[in-house]
């Protein structure tokens, strides 16, 4: 009954193991860290900000007219907040060196103060034959 199997002396089974791969078993352990209930985040519904921007229009086409004589500067038209509404100031021409218009800065809006305040966005205006940046607002 016992014909198929096959007897294997214990020293033969020994080198037989020793001569197989050798595993090395690690075990890693992990500590759990405590899990701490926070308070739920309450995401408030705010109104589009686009919508409460005061958009400033897009600046007309402005033909310069020659220079006046020499030692004269061009200050190119631009829009001003004046009166709770944009306005156009033309281009003029000026005695003496005047930078020209920079680059607007670019604003935090920041939390309006009420749910009707409007956001007017700054902008460049001439003072003293130079430029000054008038800051955004809301209003």
């Amino acid at each position: 009954m016992h014909a198929n199997r096959l007897w294997i002396p214990t020293a033969v089974a020994m080198s037989m193991l020793g001569a197989c791969t050798t595993r090395t078993v690690t075990h890693e352990v992990v500590r759990e860290q405590p899990i701490v209930q926070q308070q739920p985040v309450v995401v408030a519904q705010a109104q589009p900000v686009v919508e409460r921007v005061v958009q400033m229009p897009a600046s007309p086409h402005e033909a310069i007219p020659p220079s006046p004589g020499p030692g004269y500067s061009w200050i190119a038209g631009h829009y001003e907040w004046n009166s709770n509404q944009w306005v156009w100031r033309p281009g003029t021409w000026r005695a003496g060196t005047i930078r020209p218009m920079p680059a607007p800065i670019v604003e935090t809006l920041g939390v309006p103060p009420t749910s009707a305040s409007r956001w007017v966005p700054g902008y460049w205006t001439m003072a003293d034959n130079d430029w000054v940046w008038v800051r955004g607002q809301w209003q």
